[in-house]
């Protein structure tokens, strides 16, 4: 159940990632450079087969000009996020400390997922 989850998330995320790469119009080469990975690792973490630790996704999200979180959002929560504007809250407008624990509690969730 919880490799299940875990696949999930990683495809995701995963998805996410190719949609904003090809928004930003570079092609897998050109981002994997970017991020100083090989291609094939890019292709990996874009298929959800191996999902990314918290500091490339950070360097993911700069490079896509996108908060982290949105690499973690379905289209249901993008739906959701825009019929109710007021719960969403944009990770870059939060202090530095606020950031820093919103990461931990995020790491600690997929730990416990992945468990």
């Amino acid at each position: 159940m919880a490799d299940q989850k875990k696949q999930r998330l990683a495809t995701i995320v995963g998805a996410n990632i190719t949609a904003q790469r090809r928004l930003m119009g570079w092609n897998q080469a050109e981002f994997a450079e970017r991020l100083g990975i090989g291609a094939d690792s890019l292709s990996r973490i874009e298929r959800g087969l191996v999902a990314p630790r918290f500091p490339r996704l950070e360097q993911m999200a700069s490079l896509l000009e996108c908060p982290v979180y949105e690499l973690f959002q379905t289209q249901k929560d993008r739906e959701q996020a825009t019929k109710h504007p007021a719960a969403s809250v944009s990770f870059s407008s939060l202090d530095l400390s606020t950031r820093r624990e919103v990461m931990l509690l995020a790491e600690r969730i997929i730990q416990l997922v992945r468990s």
